[in-house]
């Protein structure tokens, strides 16, 4: 709506005098109103971006205020009879885009999270091929040692008996010779 302002428009307080209402009431039925329509710009505004009513205003809101007095009946449903509706259609299509929308982000949120617990399976088993060919590395050091050590040991031992071999040689025959006697 355009924001002219002229005679026939009256401002927040006139209207709200005129109605014997306050004009945080005259606000709220406002309100109310525009989100009926679904339309935020249902009311003329000066150059302060004040609503300005008009005097079929004041009768919409005069018979809805009646309206809404009736049982079972709230100024939302007075308003709804009164005033042009906006689209249900509209509401519910915006309604399920926005549902959409949010789908689309759980799925994201799901796809991403699968991808990092995958990213973690991959890093774990990396650790776990790690860690096994470090084991057998280790595993080798140590066959590799022990052979070593028992070689070792083998050839101490050889080296032992030979001794005392020629030990007892020296000594005039073998060692056990020492206890047939």
């Amino acid at each position: 709506m355009s924001r002219a302002k002229s005679n026939k428009f009256l401002t927040p307080a006139k209207a709200a005098e005129e109605l014997g209402i306050s004009v945080a009431t005259l606000r709220k039925y406002s309100l109310i109103v525009e989100h009926t329509t679904g339309n935020a710009d249902y009311f003329e505004r000066n150059s302060q971006n004040n609503r300005l009513y008009t005097a079929k205003n004041l009768e919409d809101f005069k018979q809805m205020v009646e309206l809404g007095h009736r049982p079972k009946m709230t100024l939302d449903s007075a308003a709804k009879q009164i005033f042009p509706v906006a689209s249900e259609d509209a509401e519910e299509t915006d309604s399920k885009d926005v549902e959409v929308a949010q789908l689309k982000k759980t799925l994201e949120d799901l796809r991403a999270n699968e991808d990092k617990k995958d990213q973690t399976i991959a890093d774990l088993k990396q650790q776990l091929a790690d860690a096994k060919e470090e084991k057998d590395s280790l595993q080798s050091q140590f066959d590799r040692f022990k052979e070593e050590n028992e070689k070792t040991q083998d050839a101490v031992i050889k080296e032992k008996v030979n001794e005392q071999v020629h030990e007892d040689n020296d000594k005039g025959g073998h060692w056990w010779n020492r206890f047939v006697k």
